[in-house]
Formats: structure tokens, C-alpha cells, sequence
């Protein structure tokens, strides 16, 4: 949207003011609030024959942002909101063995009562620098009560145990100033862009089988100030807004449908144009209307399939990216509680984990890959630390994992990617490291009806689009009703499939489930194409937030060519379904007024 949006894209009035491509006046005094109240509790706060805090950080949020939902031509929500928040990460004993890394249940909730959280504790919009300093004891002393009553539950536990673990809890790091808040930051006419996204949305009245299609735009710039007790600080404009499409239908079976198309972006210019993004609604539209008429995938696949563009991508940030992820395994009163959620790589380093043609790098502060803007770009990272770039595999083999400040068996150190409450990854590009295995898209087509013949299989299958996970959780399952069938735990739907036969004959199908077995599907890649599909998405936090107080939702970058498997199974939906309506749209009888319609309704 870039020409449209410069022309909307106004420095607000009110309220929001503040909220410039300049600081806000009164940063300096929250930083300075913050520093003193840091230098004082590191001073003074105790409590008889307990550990003084040896570590204490505070980070606080401004974030402002617009959004505005749509549907068939009419507004279902819009506003603009602020909110400021402030953190409070403490630690008491020594950087050997302090309160962390370890699992407290009652301590889950981060300290009881609302009026006394230090983890996103809302704070005033203006702070003053003595507001700030009130919020910051408040917050504070929550987080050290908090913290003493781990560290002393730790030890209990400790007492009893023989530790073979003998890694540190923390590693501390020198001082030092960083930021990255050049960037201007204008706010949005948000009536401007709700008319042009009702006249978008209103695309879907000439589709009178779409049951529900919705058009989500949000803007969310977030001002982050970090200090700590080492020394170091940060500011940093945080920049973020997206556009989701979301339509579903039902099959005259009852099966309940979707399609999508999302758009992120760090900045308003970096969006599609107007035109691009009604051309995106109407090819959702017009591709659930064809998959409502599909046939049914009826039995079970194993064999050959071939991940086209976005699925190639969507499959890698689902089934192998999280695991890339540095993850440390809690201590818990029943022993240490190994991290069953993307751990299989932690001690896999030097081992093969992919086909030995394939590397993934990982570049956060890369902003554009060939002509596409980066949404999951970063300069610094939410502990103050600037990501430097890595080469995550490297032919096929695993040389390191993606870490913030908690040090795990093979990872001490921090490379500069914590993000939204822990470890994440970020900027991640898929190649190929021989051309031999990098073919154009007739040539992979032809491998695989190789493959189906050595097989002696009547078909293969192409996949399109694969159902993002933020899409399915904030958007399909609430239009669906909680309808929407996955498949069951380790599958993954599939929107846009095609059975591709061996006569070269293709049909788009529907009812398709991935059950992809976990990242070792990757070692079983034959061959990718030969240019790179970039991936903007929000992705789920690798490290539960339920744990780290975090974001649900990271954004991030997949750039993945196309990608032929030798072996994946496809599993038919078995599930039973809830009956379609029983009349058809009224919209059908409200779009062209006059004419004749099917199942007897007037147009």
C-alpha cells in the first residue's frame, strides 16, 4: 500500500501525540526514574537473612496502535489505543545459582494480586519521573518478594539432589548504550483505511457460498526503554503492522473451509498496494469456491509431495524452525522437567538434522530479500544485545541454536535473539548448497512423477497453502465457530491441495491433513526449487509465555524455496461435521437485484 499510504498516514492529535517520529518528552525522565530506582534497590532492598538481589532489570513499553476489522462491506471494530507497561526481571543468590530456570507452579501467575504484578504492570500513559519511580518500587518489590520465595524453594529442592547440571544460571556482560529510534513513525487515518478496506471486503457480496470473510488491519509501533544493573540500556522503536484476510465457507457435505492471506510489515509503506490486496481478496475468494466444489481426499497418502511457495515456507516455520531454538530443561520439586515442546535439537549439534544439500541461515537485521521487505528484522534484541548473523546448518548439519541470555549445556552465551519473553528465531533463509538439487519448477514436477512411477503410486500431491497457526487460533476457529477441523495433535491442515496424477492430470482436492512425523521430514528433502518465496508471519513464542510473561505471537521471516519430499503422509479429515445452512444467502438476492439465482432466489 505504499502510495496509498503515504497519502493517509498522519501524525495524530490527542492523546496519541506523543507518540511521534521524535521521542516522547518525557523518555528522559522515565530512564532516569528507572536508574535511580535501580541503583536504590540494588542498594538497599533486603530482607533479613535473605539474599540480596545480585541482577535486577526493568523494561518498559509504550505502544500505540490502530486497528479495524471488516466484513462484507461494513466495519465490525475500529479504535486506537495506548498503553504504557513496565517489567521487572530480578535475581538473587550468584550468576552460579539463583532463583531462575527453575518450575514453581504456585509462582506461575508471577506474584497474586493485579495491583502488585511486576510482569506488564500497566503504568500511566505520561509518566512522570515520580509516577515512574512508584511504579517501579511497587513492581519491584512484588519481584523480589516473588524471587526469594523461588530461590528458597530451589534450594530445598537442591538439598535432596545430586546435581550432574553444573551449568550457570546467568553470565554476566559489560555495560552498554544502544539504539535504534531513527526511524519515523507516523500514525494512520484510520477512517481512510476503513473505507477503503470496506470497499475491499465488500468484494465477498458477489459470493453468496462464503459464509463469513473478514479483512483485519492493525498498526502497533511500540516505544521499548531497557536498563539494567550491569550498565546497560536501550531504546528502540519496535515496529509492526499487518493486513489478514480470512474467508470460510461449508462444503454441501458440511465440511467446514478456509482460505487466508496475511500480510506484516514493519512499516505502512512496506504493505501491498490497494490494488494487490484486493486482487488477494479475490483470489481467496475465489479459491474457497473451488475447493468447496473439490472432491474429498478419502484415504490416507504416503509417498512424494511437492511444497509450493507459501506451504514450503508455512511447513518450515512449523515443523523445523522452533526447534532451532535454545531451550534450558527446568528444575522442578520432581526433578528436572526436559523441555517436551521443540527440544529435539538441543543436543543434536554437529549432528545431521536436514538433507546434506540444505542450510539455514539466520539474518534479523536484514530488511529487504530481493525485492520483498523483511517484517521479522531487528537491530537489537529485547535484552540489549545486538543479533549478529549465523549459519544455524550447515550442509544438512546442525552448528549451533538461537539463544538469549539463559545459558544451557552447549550454548553460554546470548547471540543477541531474545524476543518477546525468550529465545526466537527471526530471520530464517532456506538454500540449497548444490545446484544440482536446485531445479525449476517443470523439473521438480517431473522428479516427482518419477518418483510416483519407481513407487508405483496413482498420484502425488502439490501443496499450496498450509493453514497458518495464528490465522487458525485468532481467526478461522472464532468465524468457524471452534468447528474447524485440524486433524488431531501433530497434523497440520492443508488449504490448497492438489492430487497431481501420473499422466500429468491435476485436481484440486479438499480434507487434507499434514502429519509431516517432526523435523526429520527435512531429511528427506530430494530437491528445492530455484528462487525463494519470503514469509512474513506472527508466530507462536517457542518458550511458552505462560513461562516467561511474554508475547503469544513473535513476527518473523521464512524464506524458503519450493520443496519436494520424498515420503510425507496426507490423512483424509474423518471428522464429523456440523450441517450446512439450510437456505442459501440472502446477500446472493441483495448483490444484483433483478435477476435469477440458483435454489430459486431472485437476483
Amino acid at each position: 500500500m505504499q502510495r496509498v499510504f503515504r497519502s493517509l498516514a498522519t501524525f495524530a492529535v490527542g492523546a496519541l501525540s506523543t507518540a511521534l517520529a521524535v521521542m516522547p518528552p518525557w523518555i528522559g525522565q522515565v530512564r532516569r526514574a528507572l536508574q535511580d530506582e535501580l541503583r536504590r534497590s540494588m542498594d538497599s532492598l533486603s530482607i533479613e537473612s535473605l539474599k540480596k538481589p545480585y541482577y535486577l532489570e526493568y523494561t518498559f513499553r509504550y505502544r500505540w496502535s490502530a486497528r479495524a476489522k471488516v466484513s462484507l462491506g461494513g466495519t465490525l471494530d475500529s479504535g486506537q489505543t495506548a498503553s504504557a507497561r513496565l517489567t521487572v526481571g530480578i535475581r538473587v543468590g550468584s550468576p552460579e545459582r539463583d532463583n531462575t530456570n527453575f518450575f514453581d507452579a504456585a509462582l506461575l501467575f508471577f506474584g497474586g494480586d493485579d495491583d502488585e504484578t511486576y510482569r506488564n504492570r500497566p503504568v500511566p500513559l505520561e509518566p512522570s519521573y515520580a509516577r515512574m519511580r512508584h511504579q517501579a518500587w511497587l513492581a519491584t518489590d512484588a519481584a523480589y518478594k516473588a524471587a526469594v520465595e523461588q530461590y528458597a524453594k530451589k534450594e530445598a529442592v537442591l538439598k535432596n539432589r545430586i546435581q550432574q547440571d553444573t551449568t550457570p544460571d546467568f553470565v554476566l556482560l559489560p555495560p552498554q548504550t544502544l539504539a535504534d529510534t531513527a526511524a519515523d513513525i507516523p500514525h494512520v487515518d484510520l477512517a481512510a483505511v476503513c473505507r477503503q478496506l470496506r470497499s475491499i471486503s465488500a468484494l465477498a457480496r458477489d459470493y453468496p457460498e462464503i459464509q463469513t470473510a473478514t479483512i483485519t488491519f492493525e498498526h502497533i509501533p511500540e516505544l521499548v526503554l531497557y536498563v539494567n544493573s550491569e550498565g546497560r540500556q536501550m531504546t528502540k522503536l519496535h515496529r509492526q503492522v499487518g493486513i489478514e484476510i480470512v474467508a470460510t465457507t461449508q462444503a454441501p457435505d458440511g465440511m467446514p473451509l478456509a482460505q487466508t492471506y496475511a500480510a506484516y510489515a514493519r512499516t505502512l509503506d512496506e504493505l501491498p498496494s490497494w490494488d494487490s490486496l484486493a486482487q488477494a481478496m479475490r483470489a481467496v475468494l475465489e479459491h474457497l469456491r473451488q475447493v468447496a466444489a473439490a472432491p474429498v481426499v478419502s484415504e490416507p497418502y504416503s509417498g512424494p509431495v511437492l511444497f509450493a511457495g507459501q506451504a514450503a515456507a508455512e511447513l518450515f516455520a512449523q515443523v523445523f524452525a522452533p526447534h532451532l531454538v535454545a531451550q534450558r530443561p527446568q528444575l522442578a520439586e520432581q526433578g528436572v522437567q526436559e523441555q517436551n515442546r521443540f527440544g529435539a535439537l538441543q543436543n543434536k549439534i554437529g549432528a545431521r538434522v536436514m538433507a546434506e544439500f540444505l542450510s539455514v541461515e539466520s539474518t534479523p537485521q536484514r530488511t529487504t530479500i530481493g525485492r520483498t521487505p523483511v517484517a521479522g528484522a531487528y537491530r537489537i534484541d529485547d535484552e540489549g544485545i545486538e543479533p549478529a548473523p549465523l549459519v544455524l546448518v550447515r550442509s544438512g548439519y546442525l552448528e549451533t541454536l538461537l539463544s538469549s541470555r539463559v545459558p544451557t549445556r552447549r550454548i553460554r552465551t546470548s547471540n543477541g535473539r531474545s524476543r518477546g519473553g525468550g529465545a526466537m528465531y527471526d530471520v530464517l533463509i532456506l538454500r540449497s548448497e548444490n545446484p544440482s538439487r536446485s531445479l525449476p519448477q517443470r523439473a521438480l514436477l517431473e522428479k516427482m512423477q518419477q518418483m510416483l512411477k519407481r513407487r508405483d503410486l496413482p498420484y502425488g500431491y502439490i501443496v499450496r497453502q498450509v493453514l497458518n497457526q495464528n490465522l487458525l487460533y485468532t481467526a478461522v476457529y472464532q468465524q468457524t465457530s471452534g468447528t474447524f477441523p485440524t486433524g488431531g495433535e501433530g497434523q497440520i491442515p492443508a488449504l490448497l491441495v492438489e492430487r497431481v496424477w501420473r499422466d500429468g492430470r491435476r485436481e484440486l482436492v479438499r480434507g487434507a491433513t499434514l502429519a509431516p512425523g517432526g523435523y526429520q521430514v527435512f531429511r528427506d528433502v530430494v530437491a528445492v526449487g530455484q528462487s525463494l518465496y519470503v514469509h512474513n508471519l506472527l508466530a507462536p513464542s517457542v518458550i511458552s509465555p505462560y513461562r516467561t510473561g511474554g508475547a503469544q505471537y513473535v513476527v518473523a521471516t521464512i524464506a524458503s524455496p519450493d520443496v519436494l519430499i520424498e515420503d510425507l503422509e496426507l490423512r483424509p479429515l474423518e471428522d464429523g461435521y456440523p450441517k450446512p445452512p439450510l437456505m442459501s444467502s440472502p446477500l446472493w438476492r441483495a448483490a444484483a437485484p433483478g435477476g435469477s439465482g440458483r435454489n430459486g432466489l431472485r437476483r
